[in-house]
């Protein structure tokens, strides 16, 4: 804010109430004007705020302008590493933090921790266990309303662990609120399909355990976890576990029931069912098109699928070794993650394939002007690749082979965000090109 807007502001708390609101409107104005007025060249930075880039999933930076494919070759790493206990699942980048979801010291247990780390010198800012939520398939971390939003586990006095979805001050990470519905028994409660934030409310698909549970998507309020509406699938296994994909006034998620397994689509506004579209697996990835358009990597079904957004109907559908993970999608064109490591680039309109590669890729890929991104899988492998959008050439690698663990990179402000084994020290670690 420019020193004009805060003059203004300082005045205005110093007048009489009669006159204050109306210089409050002056000073929203003034500020309103500085902004268009800086500089050329002049840009807020861009935040990468959940998994996927954000509620739609598409993995695409639109707003990146500094690596290109011209220049990425040239990334070297910054001088600094944040470290995670256990490794990295998933991670998000929002207001100069990231926030990591990791293993915990005691990786495979119910260790799992929550971290704050400061993107320009790794500095952990605070750190918080959160226990493991026995994600299914996957795990996204989620930002908004000055919360952090993941998977995590309630441990009662007597009983047991059961899953739930926490919320964390974003300044603090003090627990903000817990959403369970546990039926103390066993098995006991879990989250089926992790969490996504859209516009103050969280969605996330829970079972409230037993052998005969009641399966749900959820939506609750972010600031206060309250409960806004829900979505019953139905008994054991009827909540698919892709995360659920937000936008045109519908939320998208898998689902399954009698002779029936695929995708659900539900109002925004209350949850009542909109469509439902039959392909034979509800284990796979979604993607929502600004195209009006749903993209499903089709996980066992080896297909790739575009579905009108709107209807459910068929738009294209094309053979291929599909996966579960979100397809990307940027520039009219759609990458699709092949459960044989393979990435696939398909015309977004017809499905037809215009490249496919082996990059080893073992999660939804990052696009970014021009550049194609891809955490990797073995020994033999870089952690990290950067390839041509338009024809999968590489053009850039990490030093050092690859982890078991895949949380799609990040690329925002002219910096890409690795991590695991693509970081020469800690666990979460930043490129960026030379200054000089």
């Amino acid at each position: 804010m420019s020193e004009v807007s805060v003059g203004c502001l300082l005045g205005a708390f110093s007048t009489t109430y009669s006159t204050r609101l109306r210089q409050l409107g002056t000073c929203l104005l003034l500020a309103a004007l500085a902004l268009l007025s800086a500089p050329p060249g002049f840009a807020a930075p861009v935040n990468w705020t959940e998994t996927y880039f954000g509620a739609a999933r598409t993995s695409y930076n639109p707003h990146e302008t500094t690596l290109s494919p011209s220049n990425v070759s040239g990334l070297q790493q910054l001088p600094w590493g944040g470290s995670v206990a256990g490794g990295i699942t998933a991670f998000a980048l929002d207001a100069g933090v990231i926030y990591a979801q990791g293993q915990g010291p005691g990786a495979g247990s119910n260790t799992q921790i929550l971290v704050a780390i400061d993107a320009t010198d790794g500095t952990t800012l605070w750190n918080v266990m959160t226990g493991n939520p026995n994600f299914t398939n996957g795990n996204t971390i989620a930002t908004g309303s000055g919360m952090v939003f993941v998977g995590c586990t309630i441990t009662p006095t007597m009983g047991a662990a059961y899953g739930a979805i926490c919320a964390y001050s974003k300044a603090h990470g003090h627990l903000k609120w817990s959403y369970s519905a546990s039926c103390n028994c066993l098995p006991n409660a879990s989250v089926e399909a992790p969490p996504v934030y859209s516009d103050g409310t969280v969605y996330f698909g829970y079972s409230s355990g037993s052998s005969d549970p009641f399966e749900s998507l959820t939506a609750v309020d972010a600031n206060s976890g309250e409960v806004l509406w829900q979505y019953y699938t139905g008994s054991n296994n009827s909540m698919g576990s892709a995360t659920p994909v937000i936008g045109n006034g519908m939320v998208y998620f898998s689902c399954s029931g009698n002779s029936f397994s695929g995708v659900c689509a539900a109002n925004q506004s209350d949850g009542s069912p909109a469509w439902t579209a039959n392909l034979g697996d509800a284990t796979i990835g979604l993607t929502l098109g600004g195209n009006n358009v749903l993209y499903v990597n089709g996980g066992s079904l080896g297909e790739f699928v575009a579905l009108n957004a709107t209807t459910g109907a068929t738009i294209w559908s094309m053979p291929g070794n599909s996966s579960s993970n979100p397809m990307s999608l940027a520039n009219g064109i759609v990458y699709a993650t092949g459960s044989d490591t393979f990435v696939y680039a398909l015309h977004a309109g017809t499905g037809r394939q215009l490249w496919a590669a082996n990059l080893a890729s073992q999660s939804s890929v990052t696009i970014a002007n021009g550049v194609l991104y891809d955490d990797q899988q073995g020994s033999n492998n870089p952690e990290t690749a950067a390839y041509s959008a338009a024809t999968g050439m590489l053009l850039w690698s990490s030093p050092g082979g690859a982890s078991t663990l895949h949380p799609p990179p990040i690329v925002a402000n002219g910096t890409l965000y690795i991590t695991n084994a693509g970081c020469t020290t800690g666990d979460v670690c930043a490129y960026a090109l030379p200054t000089e």
